[in-house]
C-alpha cells in the first residue's frame, strides 16, 4: 500500500477552493488507494489553522468533517524524528521529518522548496497532480 504525507497546505487550499486534483486526492483517500500519513504537530497545525478567522470565512462547508476524518482515518506517525537543515526553508523540516518517520513513499505537496528537494531517504517529493495521477494509473490497472 501506497504511504504519503500530504502538505498541510494542500489540505488548508483544498477546504477554500475543493479544487477538482484535490478533491480527487482526497476521493482516493477515502477509497484507501494510500494511507495518509500524518504528524501530531501536523495534525494540530491543521486545527489551528482552520480557526483563524481570516481564513474561516472563506472556507466551503465545514472543517471539522474533514479535520474529524484525518484524525480517525489517517496514520499517526508517532516516530517522528527531529530534523535540522534539511530543507533550503527550516519550516518544511518537520513535513519531511514526518515522511521519514511514517515510512511514507511520498510527499505530496506544492511548495517550491520540497519540489527542489526530489527525494530525500527514499521519500519522493511529488506534485499533487502528478501523485492523482499515480494514484489514477494503479487504480486503472488494478481493475
Amino acid at each position: 500500500m501506497i504511504r504519503a504525507v500530504i502538505d498541510t497546505n494542500l489540505i488548508i487550499s483544498y477546504l477554500l477552493t475543493q479544487s477538482e486534483t484535490t478533491s480527487q486526492l482526497i476521493a482516493h483517500w477515502e477509497r484507501g488507494n494510500f494511507v495518509y500519513v500524518i504528524s501530531p504537530a501536523m495534525l494540530n497545525e491543521l486545527k489551528e489553522v482552520v480557526q483563524r478567522p481570516r481564513l474561516r470565512q472563506h472556507i466551503k462547508g465545514d472543517p471539522a468533517i474533514l479535520l474529524d476524518l484525518i484524525e480517525m482515518e489517517a496514520e499517526l506517525a508517532l516516530h517522528v524524528p527531529t530534523l535540522v537543515g534539511i530543507c533550503r526553508d527550516p519550516k518544511d523540516d518537520p513535513i519531511i521529518a514526518c515522511a521519514v518517520g511514517g515510512q511514507a513513499a511520498y510527499l505530496v505537496t506544492g511548495d517550491a522548496d520540497l519540489l527542489t528537494m526530489v527525494t530525500y531517504q527514499g521519500v519522493t517529493m511529488m506534485r499533487v497532480y502528478d501523485f492523482v495521477n499515480l494514484l489514477n494509473d494503479i487504480e486503472t490497472k488494478s481493475r
